[in-house]
């Protein structure tokens, strides 16, 4: 992860393992934030209603900065912790794993458990694809007729996008722009003489 990109889930995927008569299985998903997380855990729930634990980790924030695990009543450090860690170690962010446990009638002990939940999220992980989102940074660009197709020219080079065009006696796009390009973008426009307003957060 990094300020101007990051790593999630393309997709929901699944992972199963058995250890000891459990039955362990993995579910790893995107989500945007906290509340699409609880929806989408209340759906698992509901579709293993006879399962044991629901255990599980999630990560949000552009550089993972948000983070939470639940060990369902499992010991404690011993489910939420290792789901947590596969999601670290794959980098991902905007990411929950949920692990669902059948109870097999063996208890595991502490070891048992950690790698249990451990390996069911990675196994889950494994069977997804992980896609890099690049953030962007919004601005409005005022310009003249005649400069808006080298300005377009400009942003395509950038990987830009022109999210609105308006032409009235002068141009105004609205432009999100990579961050990795802020900069650039910038000294361009100041190059030019474009005005330009940074409509990201104040």
């Amino acid at each position: 992860m990094s300020d101007d990109r990051y790593i999630t889930l393309a997709r929901r995927s699944e992972g199963v393992l058995r250890e000891k008569a459990s039955k362990f299985i993995g579910i790893a998903f995107p989500i945007a934030h906290e509340e699409e997380f609880k929806a989408i855990l209340g759906t698992i729930g509901r579709e293993h209603h006879s399962a044991r634990h629901l255990c599980y980790a999630w990560v949000l924030g552009t550089v993972g900065e948000r983070f939470r695990s639940s060990d369902a009543g499992e010991p404690a450090g011993t489910a939420g912790k290792p789901i947590l860690r596969q999601l670290r170690t794959h980098s991902l962010t905007y990411a929950a794993v949920v692990v669902v446990r059948y109870f097999g009638g063996t208890l595991l002990g502490k070891a048992g458990l950690l790698h249990a939940y451990g390996e069911a999220a990675r196994l889950a992980l494994q069977d997804n694809d992980p896609i890099e989102e690049v953030l962007f940074d919004p601005f409005s660009v005022r310009c003249a007729h005649h400069q808006v197709e080298p300005l377009r020219s400009f942003l395509m080079s950038l990987e830009a996008n022109v999210i609105e065009a308006r032409y009235e006696e002068t141009c105004l796009l609205n432009v999100a722009v990579p961050k990795r390009s802020r900069a650039h973008f910038l000294a361009h426009c100041e190059r030019y003489a474009l005005v330009v307003d940074d409509q990201g957060p104040k």
